[in-house]
Formats: C-alpha cells, structure tokens, sequence
C-alpha cells in the first residue's frame, strides 16, 4: 500500500474533525515524543507515522458549511472528516504555523514562499480575497475551532468567542512547545525540519463512507497512548444513537444537544487551570446520582451506560418494552449532564468567580469540606444542588457531611466506607423527590449518633503514642482541625484578612515545619531545662506531643528554630515571631511562660472549641486529660 506524506494528505482536501471526535488531548509526553521523532529522522530517511483515516462528507452536510462552499464546488476542494489520525494531524499542524512564525515573512523554506505553504496547508484565500477558508479544522461552534482559528492560526476570527477547555490548553501547549524548540534554530535548521514533517512523515491513508462503520470505528481507537476517555467514548455513542432515530424529528436536535452539553462540560472541567476536574470522577458521581450504585469498582458505570442503557440494541431490538430507549430519555440525561457540570465545578471551587450564584454559607462548607474531604457525599450534594433544594437547607446538608466526615472518620476512626451506600442510594432518592432534603439532613445526623465514639479517639491517640508516631503530631486531623480553630478565633477577634494560609499548613517542605512543637522535640535551650527537667523523657514526650503543644504557622520556619526558648519564639529581634504570625500564634505569645500547665490549659480549650464546633462531646474532664496524656505526667512541680 503506497504510503502518503503530509503533503500528499493536503492536496485539494477540505479536513474537518467532526463533532463526535475529542478534541486535542495529547499532552507533554506525546509532543515530546512527536518532536524528538523529527528531530531523529535522517534528512534522507522516511518514518511510518500511522494511520489517517478519512470520511467523506455528503453534499447534505456540507451545505451547511456557507464560508466553505465556494472552496468545494468552485475550487474543486473534497471535504473529509478525519476519523482517525486527528492527533498526529493536529500535532503537524501546529508545528507548521510554528514553523512559518519562527521565519521572516519573505523567507523561503525548500523553494517554497510563506505566503504558498500557508495557502497550502492552514488557510486558502480567494485571489478577489473575498472568500477565505481554513484547511484544516473543527467542525464550527466547536470551542476548539475558534482557539485554533486564533490562537494556533492566528487568523482573524468573527465571533472572538475565546472559551478555553481542557483540549483548548492542549494547544495552546503544544504552540508553545513548537515555538521553544525552534527559537534558537536557524532558517536552514528550520527548513530541515518542514522537510522532515511535509515529506518524510509518512501515513497509511483509508477513506470510508458507512457512517456506522465511522462510529463503531471510533469507539475502538486508540491515538498513540492517549486511549479515549469514557466521557468521549458516551458522547461518540449517543451521536451515534441519535442517527438510529430515523423517523423522528428531533433527532438533529438531539445532535446539537449533545455537542452542546460536551462543550459545556470540557469548559468547565478546565475552567480552573490550577486544578482541572478529572472528567471519569464526573461521570461516574453523576451515574450514581442519575442512575445507581453499585459496590463494584473501576469501571462498572461506563459499562453500565455503554452495554446496557445506551446501546443500539435498545432502540432497534429492545428485549423488553421496559428497556426501549427513546429520545426524550436521551435528551433528559444529556441535559442532566450539562446542568451537573456546572454545579460540579462550583463543588470543587466555590470562591471561583463563576460560582457567584452560591451563597456565602455554601462556600464556606464546600470549601471546609474540599480541605477536609467529600469523601461519599459528592453525588449527594451534586443531587441537591441539581434538584434545586432551599439554599438553606443545602448549606444544612453540606453542614452535616462536614461534621459526619471529621467526627466519624477523624476521631472515631471508622471503616473509610461507613454509610457510603446509603449516602449514595440517597442522592437518587433525593434527585427524584423520593425523599426530602430534610430527611436526608437528619439521616446523616442519626448516623453520627450511632457511630461517633470518643472512646475509638481515644485509642487512636494512645495507639500513635505507643508505636512512636507522636501523638496528636501524626493525628490525621491536626491541620484541619487546628485550620478550623484558626479561622474560629479570627471570627471571634473580629479579624478580616486571615495570615494563616492552607496551602501553607499542609504542605511538607525539607527541613522547614509548619506546625510546631512549642515545647521542643529536643529541648536543649536552659530555658526548658529550667521548667521541663524534672520530667523524665516519656513524661516529656507525652507533653511533647499534646494536642496543647502544637501551633499552626502562618509562615514556613527552618526546623533548627524549633529548639529555641519561649520568648526568643514569641519573638526573636529579627521581625519574626509568634507575636506577628496567626492568630494562634498571637494567643501563645500572650503567656509570660510556657510550661507543663499551660500545655494542659491550651489542650483543655482546644477540646471544648472541639465540642462546641462539631456538637459532640468528648467526656469527663478525666477523660479529656487521658486524651491529652496529661494524667501520665506529674504537674504539681511544673
């Protein structure tokens, strides 16, 4: 089979990616690895790069292209959709713009002028310059076609309508990536490598015409490493389904629908560059939601939704009436979907701009509850967002999925699955008005009746300190809870900025600590000696370690300035010290002293904030001083 070069796929060929295609999703790796290809290949070598594979589009279809057809059926241009091969093609493409931005304009690469190989490749005009009409593209109102249009292309757009994606930042990637490889080139250097790509490059080229044969095709396509997510491979299936609808008006409609909703869903997966949403985490919260919960793992909802509800089998040969799919039911999950997405994104980031239509108290807790942990609340809440529950009443729900997840999982320590079937079970129940939110809120609470346990704190605790992990120091809940007593004591002080900063506190860096013993791990300083020395070494590591004795920092600090006496850490001469830092910090730093009392002061307090912000409570006052392992330690000399 005759194998073609990119120049050969190029030539009087009109190339869109259709709507059922993802968009561009290689990543560093795969640009890396494209690059380094070129870059290997002798000048005289070919190298066998795929598999291109093209649909010619039917004249019904292409009609709707208006800026396009006087390329088709003046010009003699045939369009094709690109149904494999989109990431290699998309990846040559932003090579070669590039390639011509990286030269001077009057520069020639191989013989060949700028202006003729941008004629020939990205953007072919009219010699009137009235009709104009990219080479290679998305199908129009694709996201991705307006990015690559401007950003790539750097042509003119009409709409300017710049809506960045997860697919979109791809590009945008893989320009940049192109453009630093090739500054430091010179204009021979550069011509080498549009030789390589244009002619050396060289591609298996199949053109198919059965649409079903284009979708089943799809879903089995795998593009160098990059296998198609569950997202792209249902929106690929419902396309394809829509299709099967042959008598039925709305199945254009339908179509759009779809596009419309996967736009909107990869919008906002990548709405927040810092932190994209995992697209898998998404449907499968939302299956459970929308659909059921199964105790199976992996990939058993994407199973579900392909194999057995959206199927073709299901609308052609259904096995019962019940199972029949029909179009409105498609139609009301697509739009579940693109409604979700929405509510999905303000859940993982409340104090983004676009979550704006959360009222304060619903950012607060899913802000506590992103720090802390949704663990099996997320379908749940999802739900009742969705559902459009009293605000009220969600910022109720997200109150007690707070306080279920740090009494029932950070004190009491029980199985990480505790309740997740019924929680999950709920978010149906909840979505379809089986159940009220109210219901939902005190089922939770009952719950952490039944299952909160001071005691299993307790053990916990005892058990960090006899396998010399530290105590209430290597208690999974420190930095939440001290975070949490932090921004209490702010509220309290009436304080509006906050120094101390999550991010902060619960990284890790080497030799720097931001959570500190107040009393050192190894108190050299006269200064302890002076108020700890008549304490063994146990009795010091039990006060060591005492939930009184840990300070949350609002600054990094090197580990050596942990050993220093209490008034040089209150505050040092050199602008640092307690006396400047957190709130906590400024509390501490109103002792004179810090001794074996004040450690048993500062714990006892803690403890009550404990009770009062997560209404439990821990115990009688013997209790709480075996919790701080205070009993174990001789007070009367301190």
């Amino acid at each position: 089979m005759k194998l073609n070069s990119l120049s050969d796929i190029f030539e009087r060929r009109l190339l869109r990616i259709p709507d059922y295609q993802r968009g561009y999703a290689w990543k560093e790796h795969q640009v890396e690895d494209f690059w380094e290809d070129i870059l290997q290949l002798e000048s005289d070598r070919i190298h066998y790069t795929g598999v291109i594979t093209l649909e010619p589009v039917k004249s019904s279809l292409y009609q709707r292209w208006e800026k396009d057809l006087w390329l088709i059926e003046g010009v003699g241009f045939r369009p094709f959709y690109v149904v494999d091969g989109q990431q290699r093609l998309t990846t040559s493409m932003i090579l070669l713009q590039a390639i011509l931005e990286s030269v001077e304009e009057g520069a020639e690469l191989n013989y060949q002028s700028i202006t003729s190989i941008r004629k020939q490749f990205i953007f072919f005009e009219a010699d009137n310059k009235l009709q104009q009409s990219f080479i290679f593209g998305y199908e129009k109102d694709n996201p991705s076609d307006e990015y690559m249009k401007t950003k790539i292309f750097g042509e003119h757009s009409g709409s300017n309508q710049f809506v960045e994606t997860l697919y979109t930042r791809n590009l945008n990637f893989a320009k940049r990536y192109f453009m630093e490889r090739l500054a430091g080139m010179s204009l021979d250097e550069i011509a080498v490598i549009y030789k390589k790509l244009t002619q050396r490059l060289k591609f298996n080229l199949y053109e198919i015409d059965e649409e079903i044969d284009v979708f089943v095709t799809f879903e089995t396509m795998n593009n160098r490493g990059k296998p198609l997510t569950s997202l792209e491979l249902l929106k690929n299936r419902l396309i394809y389904l829509s299709t099967l609808f042959k008598d039925n008006d709305g199945r254009e409609q339908l179509r759009v629908n779809i596009n419309d909703a996967w736009k909107t869903m990869y919008e906002y997966l990548g709405k927040n560059p810092e932190v994209p949403l995992s697209d898998n985490l998404f449907l499968r919260n939302h299956w459970t939601m929308y659909f059921k919960y199964t105790r199976q793992k992996g990939d058993d909802y994407i199973k579900f939704l392909l194999d057995e509800k959206f199927n073709a089998r299901n609308i052609t040969h259904p096995k019962k009436s019940e199972d029949e799919l029909k179009i409105e039911e498609i139609s009301d999950y697509v739009k579940s979907l693109q409604q979700s997405i929405v509510y999905w994104f303000c859940m993982h980031n409340p104090y983004y701009a676009q979550a704006n239509h959360l009222t304060d108290s619903q950012k607060l807790w899913l802000d506590r509850l992103e720090r802390l942990s949704f663990r099996s609340f997320k379908p749940l809440i999802l739900s009742a967002f969705v559902s459009k529950q009293n605000p009220e009443m969600i910022s109720q729900l997200l109150a007690a999925a707070e306080r279920y997840n740090f009494t029932l999982f950070n004190l009491s320590q029980r199985r990480a699955n505790t309740g997740d079937t019924e929680f999950f079970s709920m978010s149906r129940e909840l979505l379809t008005g089986a159940k009220s939110i109210k219901e939902v809120v005190d089922t939770i609470n009952a719950w952490i009746d039944r299952y909160y346990d001071p005691e299993k704190f307790l053990a916990h605790i005892e058990e960090k300190y006899e396998l010399d992990r530290d105590g209430f120091y290597h208690w999974d809940g420190i930095r939440y809870f001290l975070y949490e007593h932090e921004q209490w004591l702010r509220e309290k002080g009436k304080q509006a900025t906050s120094k101390l900063s999550w991010d902060v506190l619960k990284t890790s860096k080497k030799d720097h600590v931001t959570l500190e013993h107040i009393f050192p791990q190894t108190p050299d300083d006269v200064y302890w000696t002076d108020r700890f020395g008549y304490l063994n070494k146990q009795e010091q590591r039990y006060l060591t370690h005492s939930l009184g004795n840990l300070l949350p920092l609002s600054r990094s600090k090197n580990s050596a300035l942990q050993n220093d006496s209490f008034p040089n850490k209150v505050n040092n001469g050199a602008g640092v010290g307690y006396y400047n830092g957190s709130v906590s910090e400024n509390e501490v730093a109103q002792n004179q002293e810090w001794t074996p009392n004040k450690i048993l002061e500062r714990g006892l307090e803690l403890l009550r904030f404990m009770e009062h912000r997560w209404n439990i409570k821990l115990g009688a006052p013997d209790f709480k001083n075996r919790l701080l392992h205070i009993d174990k330690v001789e007070l009367s000399n301190a």
